[in-house]
């Protein structure tokens, strides 16, 4: 049976978030910040719902994807539900999540939060006693959704296998936010699910960013990520150059990537790395293939 991801203890200093514009640009900001988790989030996590959205077999054949709900009361179920197929739905519309929809679990993990809605929504002050403490304005920029990571997980860990997971906040404003090992995501809001799909190629297919900071130069060996390389020939990628690529033009080696504006190259001009709102390209696609359809048998 193949391993599935444990809940943390204790979060891991995070270096960077990714903030995300509705016009489907990508920026990366610091955010010092350390969380622990209280004792208390094991019991209340091992006491939460779980229901399936769609259950396609055993967990060890299966790729797991787990979405937990913050700012959720116990009367809100219903809603939770709701926005969590429609984030779902998306995901598995798009390429190449659609190709193996009938070979995910979907599970639905109720974090059940003692208020309704995120913290500093619509505006900062504004507080709510929730299960995973979602919050806007997070490290000062308004549409950065956080999520309490540790929580999450360990809220997540209570269903059969996991392979991915989501969190969404009981909100309709635009907002997400990518963590190492999870995205958050506004539940209410229908752009939100885009973040989402983006976080996946990082987390699931092990992408890397093809976004870059203006004025900045990449000076380090070459990167593991199958999307960027320092090779201006695109070696990294050869058996695509020059194909025609779903987010348009053909596959090359443009310069900017991996949040650096010279010294390293990406497969497209822009990709779903790039701009939320593009597809993937073929290297991007490729990667998510094989990562999904090893967690398969």
């Amino acid at each position: 049976m193949r391993p599935k991801a444990a809940a943390a203890g204790t979060a891991e200093p995070t270096e960077g978030q990714e903030v995300f514009s509705p016009d489907g640009t990508i920026t990366r900001v610091s955010i010092s910040k350390r969380v622990k988790r209280a004792a208390s989030t094991d019991a209340e996590a091992a006491a939460a719902e779980v229901t399936a959205l769609q259950n396609t077999g055993p967990s060890a054949s299966r790729f797991d994807m787990v979405i937990v709900g913050d700012g959720y009361t116990a009367s809100q179920t219903g809603l939770l539900r709701q926005h969590a197929q429609a984030k779902w739905n998306e995901i598995a519309a798009t390429a190449p999540w659609n190709k193996y929809r009938q070979l995910i679990n979907v599970w639905l993990v109720n974090a059940r939060s003692n208020e309704s809605g995120v913290d500093n929504d619509p505006s900062p002050g504004i507080n709510r006693d929730t299960a995973l403490d979602m919050r806007f304005f997070c490290g000062g920029l308004e549409r950065l959704l956080c999520v309490d990571e540790p929580k999450a997980k360990a809220y997540a860990a209570q269903a059969p296998g996991v392979d991915a997971i989501l969190a969404v906040g009981n909100t309709t404003k635009y907002g997400g936010a990518g963590a190492p090992s999870l995205a958050s995501v506004s539940g209410g809001n229908a752009q939100s699910g885009r973040i989402a799909i983006h976080e996946l190629g990082h987390s699931v297919g092990g992408l890397a960013d093809e976004y870059f900071t203006p004025g900045t130069t990449y000076r380090g060996g070459e990167p593991r990520e199958p999307n960027v390389t320092t090779d201006p020939r695109g070696a990294k990628w050869a058996s695509f150059l020059g194909l025609n690529t779903p987010d348009g033009g053909v596959i090359g080696a443009y310069e900017g990537g991996h949040q650096f504006e010279r010294g390293i190259y990406r497969p497209s001009q822009d990709s779903l790395m790039r701009n939320i709102n593009k597809p993937f390209n073929l290297i991007g696609l490729t990667a998510m293939e094989r990562a999904i359809s090893s967690r398969i048998s």
